[in-house]
């Protein structure tokens, strides 16, 4: 799966960000329970979060989950900083996302408002047009480029769906069978669906939406695996087709993350994921209807 190694092999390539995110965390931990703090939002969430509890348990981290789309949850991780301003024995630990961005603040809200309640907060690997927080907030950006111009001063690691890559393909998903559709085309439906008309398409299934972070992970890859190419500008989607060994064509959505994190985590370690122009989709998306 993680081929065309460049000087490192693909999977060093791949597993030394994840050391690293591992040894900064701890670290900031120091012994602490985590609270962790996940994310709102779609099955791409779901497949963020999957992999970062497959992270925590194989660095041997102690947290609680708190899901950031419940108002008592929201509230109780509010309770849990105010109470521990003094004691600090906690850690606040932030999911990954893209949800600090023109288009989705999400992310950006939550920790901003945990912030208030306490500064001992930590992100996990995020794609950032904002951030408004101090340099000593530990911070991971999951992207070499724009990321790292609105926070310069954070360390790099790849996002939390890439560990799945990690681990041995029969804990990923078991019981395959074989693909029963050659060509999925899964293009963005929400406000974030760039105008280029293939969410429009009859034969468009915008897969991500039909589930929420809290969704079982598997669903989710099996709604993917069921085609043997997956064309696609929702960046989770790709990530999971890429960790099922699919084709995948990515194109380029509304937000920087699907170029930036191409060139971050996916060019040089996995060579059955391509870029390519909307002509090109178009193509496909031709073909597909004259089937």
């Amino acid at each position: 799966m993680y081929i065309t190694p460049a000087g490192l092999s693909a999977f060093e390539e791949l597993r030394r960000p994840f050391d690293e995110l591992a040894e900064a965390l701890l670290k900031a931990a120091d012994g602490r329970e985590v609270i962790f703090l996940q994310n709102d939002g779609n099955y791409g969430d779901c497949l963020i979060r999957c992999g970062t509890l497959h992270f925590f348990e194989e660095i041997g981290l102690r947290y609680r989950e708190f899901d950031m789309a419940k108002r008592t949850h929201k509230a109780a991780a509010f309770g849990v900083g105010v109470l521990d301003r003094l004691t600090h024995r906690h850690l606040f630990v932030y999911s990954g996302s893209g949800a600090w961005s023109d288009l989705c603040t999400v992310g950006l809200r939550n920790v901003h408002r945990q912030f208030a309640a306490n500064r001992n907060i930590f992100i996990l690997p995020t794609t950032f047009q904002h951030f408004g927080l101090p340099r000593d907030i530990p911070v991971f950006v999951r992207d070499r480029f724009e990321s790292w111009k609105v926070v310069p001063h954070a360390k790099f690691c790849h996002d939390m769906a890439f560990y799945l890559a990690l681990l041995a393909p029969e804990r990923l998903l078991a019981g395959r069978v074989a693909p029963n559709r050659a060509l999925g085309l899964a293009f963005r439906t929400d406000n974030e669906a760039r105008e280029h008309g293939f969410a429009a398409l009859s034969c468009n299934v915008d897969i991500s939406a039909s589930g929420t972070h809290s969704s079982d992970p598997l669903v989710f890859l099996r709604l993917i695996d069921q085609f043997s190419e997956i064309a696609t500008d929702r960046l989770h989607i790709a990530i999971g087709a890429l960790l099922l060994g699919k084709r995948v064509l990515m194109a380029e959505g509304s937000h920087f993350k699907m170029r930036a994190i191409f060139d971050s985590s996916i060019k040089g370690i996995f060579d059955n994921c391509h870029l390519v122009p909307d002509s090109e989709i178009y193509a496909l998306a031709a073909a597909q209807k004259r089937l």
